[in-house]
């Protein structure tokens, strides 16, 4: 069975620009090699560069520790009894959490180049490279990463968590909210001359394609969320959060006792 180390993954998913729907491998190996791929790739370091991960990845992982903490019995118990534990439980995760993002971020940025090269001209990559490294292009992709706050993600891992033998899985609908509550809340918060270029190229026929392309762009986010963990991972989330809880409540019961 998978831990939930597998939905931190999704946040680098968030960009506005994913990939497409066929597996992560077909896609880095199946799209064309030549001036239109190379383009891709510089249009998906481009995009995905711009990502606020680290945010991403705080924001997701408190998020899920406020309600795995709010609606799991044991962890509910464990939060009242030592308050806190939550704050540990994250500052334990996240670094496990960081290098696996790293390890796996190569293959997101082939996967999201691939997606251009199949579905574009050079010419369009060339238009969405030019509006996506425009001030308005640029604001627009850093806005809708930082809206993101992952709560139909984290509800489905944490329910997931709390039935005993279930094989954990995000769902295209999750994604799908999260991903238009994040663009909805990102649009919103970009200036009124950033708002109307980003709505200007929205009308574009380049812009239109993506929009129409944007089921593909959440399948690819699904299978992403979806990732087998390492092995290396897994371990150390097995080993290390245990860990650090334990020592918490220690430290907590010394301070209590001392108190007395």
């Amino acid at each position: 069975m998978r831990g939930p180390i597998f939905a931190f993954l999704a946040a680098t998913a968030f960009a506005g620009a994913g990939a497409a729907g066929a597996p992560l491998h077909a896609q880095a190996t199946s799209a064309p090699a030549d001036m239109r791929m190379t383009a891709a790739r510089d249009l998906a370091q481009l995009v995905n560069a711009t990502n606020r991960v680290e945010e991403q990845l705080d924001a997701l992982l408190r998020n899920m520790a406020r309600q795995a903490f709010a609606t799991d019995p044991s962890l509910m118990a464990l939060g009242q009894e030592y308050p806190g534990a939550d704050r540990v439980f994250v500052e334990s995760i996240r670094p496990i959490m960081a290098e696996e993002l790293t390890r796996t971020l190569p293959a997101y940025n082939e996967a999201t180049a691939g997606f251009f090269a199949s579905n574009f001209t050079l010419a369009e990559i060339g238009e969405l490279f030019t509006f996506w490294s425009s001030p308005a292009g640029q604001a627009l992709v850093s806005s809708v990463s930082g809206a993101a706050d992952y709560n139909s993600m984290t509800k489905e891992i944490v329910d997931q968590i709390s039935t005993p033998g279930t094989d954990f899985t995000i769902s295209q609908d999750a994604i799908t909210k999260d991903k238009q509550d994040a663009a909805v809340a990102g649009l919103d918060r970009l200036s009124a001359s950033h708002r109307a270029a980003v709505i200007r190229f929205g009308l574009t026929p380049t812009g239109r394609k993506m929009a129409r392309l944007s089921s593909q762009r959440n399948e690819i986010d699904r299978q992403w969320a979806n990732r087998e963990p390492s092995a290396e991972a897994m371990a150390r989330m097995e080993k290390e959060i245990p860990e650090a809880l334990l020592a918490f409540m220690a430290a907590e019961d010394r301070k209590r006792a001392a108190a007395k």
